[in-house]
């Protein structure tokens, strides 16, 4: 299985750890927080050299930051965010290949939805870009693809079940109908995604000077 390059990072968790560490003391922190990714436990030698140029009392600090387990140390949150990730990771994997059974007893199906939910963010994120690029490029405007307001109608587009295609077809559309004249203003998104957008797209090609390429 290829390694997983990240896991869940939980700020309330590493700000109770960290907020009343001395600055040196945090770095070493966060260097055990990243070895973490290799080893689950810390064993007594790495965290020996992780803290070696710490004072008593700094080292002090740290260890009151870290679980002890068996064979070494561990910051707890850290690892259990790990383990589920790793799990979850592998249970995708199983199911790809037809297998459904969970393979880990620390699987945990809140961890599925997060990440779901963040691949489907991810999507939508794509998706405004894609969108807002091609009206600037067709349009020969500057519209940024962050704008809250063109994340809704866009939204609001989608739920209607527009795709990515019939935005740029309203592009090209309005753009051959309105470049040069007084409505070239109204090439951006509040105009262009808004209610009429359907019209828009069912507008004559021939009438709009749109032409079908491909």
């Amino acid at each position: 299985m290829s390694k997983d390059p990240a896991f869940l990072f939980y700020p309330g968790d590493y700000l109770r750890d960290t907020q009343c560490l001395s600055e040196k003391a945090q770095v070493a922190y966060d260097r055990i927080m990243c070895e973490h990714m290799r080893n689950i436990c810390i064993r007594q030698k790495q965290l020996n050299f992780f803290i070696k140029r710490l004072s008593d009392d700094e080292k002090e600090e740290i260890i009151l930051t870290l679980t002890k387990i068996e064979g070494g140390y561990q910051i707890h949150w850290v690892a259990e965010s790990i383990i589920k990730r790793r799990s979850y990771t592998e249970s995708r994997r199983k199911n790809r290949e037809g297998k459904t059974k969970i393979i880990c007893k620390s699987y945990d199906t809140h961890m599925e939805n997060e990440n779901e939910d963040e691949d489907k963010r991810e999507d939508k994120r794509r998706l405004y870009k894609e969108v807002v690029a091609h009206l600037n490029t067709t349009c020969s405007t500057n519209f940024s693809d962050k704008s809250k307001s063109t994340h809704t109608l866009i939204n609001a587009r989608l739920k209607e079940g527009r795709t990515l295609d019939d935005f740029k077809k309203v592009h090209l559309i309005k753009f051959k109908e309105w470049k040069g004249s007084d409505y070239e203003k109204f090439l951006r998104p509040e105009t262009l995604y808004g209610n009429k957008f359907e019209s828009y797209l069912q507008q004559s090609e021939k009438r709009s000077g749109y032409v079908r390429v491909g």
